[in-house]
């Protein structure tokens, strides 16, 4: 799967992750999907212009989209 990433996505190619918008904001939503009970783990990637977070294997994609849809707002 290729993405232009605009807002947050839960991504399901491999191992499922969040990328946040804007590098330095991913432990910040760590902490948020942590506050519902949703383990993550931040991988900032060097080069990138975003965090990365890749959630726990036991974590449902459809709920942690809705909680990502509503972060902020």
């Amino acid at each position: 799967m290729t993405a232009i990433i605009e807002m947050l996505k839960v991504l399901r190619r491999g191992r499922p992750a969040v990328h946040s918008r804007s590098a330095g904001r991913g432990e910040e939503l760590r902490l948020h999907l942590a506050s519902h009970g949703i383990r993550s783990e931040l991988s900032t990637l060097a080069a990138a212009d975003f965090d990365r977070l890749e959630l726990g294997s036991d974590a449902d994609a459809v709920a942690v989209q809705a909680i990502l849809d509503h972060w902020e707002r």
